[in-house]
């Protein structure tokens, strides 16, 4: 692991010599200690203040890096989990022959400064997941387990062979509902939700953002106290405990048991339907029947944004039947929310971008011709009554200075626009 000290990092890079260094300590010295070493390097003209802004940042990398390191003397499966939870990892991926690592804020980092042997994996994976789990890997490629270690950390665990033996990956369950603002969730969606009918998309990246998305949702959907709530996903999901009734059921592992799990939940005739992923032709045709006969349904897809999830939806159907899905689209769907997360400014945390389709006329009339291409022009029209762009989402952040234009420009769609509107200072707001 590197040394964080700002003096180790500016001699390593041979930024300044030991002398320099010396003479700006003492000086910070004279003055009580109170003035930060990098202000008296930019003052004593050893370092601009952009080369101080980049060392900073190195430092700031460094200092994660530490604050999520395990010792090799502690690697108890509670361990490995408490580390990464305290560093507020969204995931763990532990294997043979590699360090441990968890994402944060959307990057990864190592949980441990060294690699990890088989019988630190294969005691993780009993301690975690079961004694038996090993033994089901020597006849299966893989093995899908919830878990819950009380006082530490709850979620999903997956264990599966490579080539270099044994590896686990972990998805930490929410524990507590974000709201909706808090996830960013635009206004508009908390009013699409009281219709209490119709089909509510909600779009993302594979694996980012999902639960806590659809757990937010959720307490909007079931405020009324007269509505029962099913919530359909593998994964623990925080249940309100006001307003209407609200059950979870197992979603499955393949395509064929997520279908047979629908099925049984609409059979159950429930008011409201909170689908973790409808990704298959099979999963996503019932989600559209259901919203047909006049429940709310709110549907997860991985996609990255409206125009793609529609396109990806048509895709599931033959030919001769594309015409009248997009008729039942048009009748029922109210709302496609995308969100996505990027780092905030200081790579520490994330902040949601999102795009948005409100289904009004114009929106309805597009959807039903089929010319995808044309929600494009609705979204970054300006009027706000269909719903917003990504990219309008992007410069709100970028002008608000809560994201980085590095990686706002990764993201956006038309460049061109992003920079030229970054120059003259334009913001269109959301």
């Amino acid at each position: 692991m590197h040394d964080s000290r700002l003096g180790t990092i500016l001699l390593e890079g041979g930024v300044i010599d030991e002398g320099g260094l010396e003479r700006c300590l003492a000086i910070q010295a004279l003055g009580g200690n109170t003035r930060p070493i990098g202000q008296i390097l930019v003052e004593q003209g050893m370092l601009d203040q952009a080369t101080l802004e980049r060392i900073l940042e190195l430092q700031r990398v460094r200092c994660a890096d530490e604050a999520a390191a395990v010792s090799v003397a502690d690697l108890e499966s509670g361990s490995l989990l408490a580390a990464a939870v305290a560093n507020r990892a969204s995931e763990l991926v532990i294997s043979e022959g590699r360090p441990a690592r968890i994402r944060v804020a959307n990057g990864w980092r190592r949980l441990t400064d060294h690699e990890l042997g088989g019988p630190e994996v294969w005691e993780f994976v009993r301690a975690a997941m079961g004694a038996d789990v090993l033994e089901q890997l020597a006849e299966k490629h893989f093995v899908v387990r919830t878990f819950r270690v009380d006082g530490v950390a709850g979620g999903t665990a997956t264990a599966f062979r490579q080539f270099e033996g044994v590896a686990v990956r972990v998805t930490f369950a929410v524990d507590e509902a974000a709201t909706p603002s808090e996830l960013g969730v635009p206004d508009a969606v908390a009013k699409a939700l009281e219709h209490q009918k119709g089909l509510v998309l909600c779009v993302g990246e594979r694996g980012i953002g999902r639960a806590e998305l659809l757990a937010g949702l959720l307490g909007l959907a079931a405020r009324e106290s007269s509505n029962y709530v099913i919530v359909v996903d593998d994964q623990e999901v925080p249940l309100p405990v006001d307003g209407g009734l609200v059950v979870q059921r197992r979603y499955g592992a393949d395509e064929a048991a997520r279908a047979d799990a629908l099925r049984s939940v609409v059979r159950e005739d429930p008011d409201v339907m909170v689908i973790a992923d409808v990704g298959s032709p099979s999963t996503f045709d019932l989600a559209l029947r259901a919203a047909e006969g006049g429940r709310l349904v709110i549907a997860y897809l991985d996609a990255h944004n409206v125009t793609a999830a529609l396109t990806r939806v048509l895709n599931f159907y033959p030919v001769y039947e594309v015409a009248r899905v997009r008729s039942s689209l048009a009748a029922v769907l109210r709302c496609v929310l995308v969100r996505q997360l990027l780092p905030d400014a200081d790579h520490t945390g994330v902040v949601p971008a999102t795009e948005l389709l409100l289904v009004d006329d114009a929106a309805c009339e597009v959807v039903r011709r089929g010319a995808l291409d044309d929600l494009r022009l609705l979204l970054r029209s300006g009027t706000g009554t269909s719903g917003h762009s990504l990219d309008q989402s992007l410069l709100d952040l970028l002008v608000r200075g809560r994201v980085r234009l590095e990686d706002v420009f990764a993201r956006c769609e038309e460049k061109a626009w992003l920079l030229e509107r970054t120059r003259t200072g334009v913001k269109e707001t959301c």
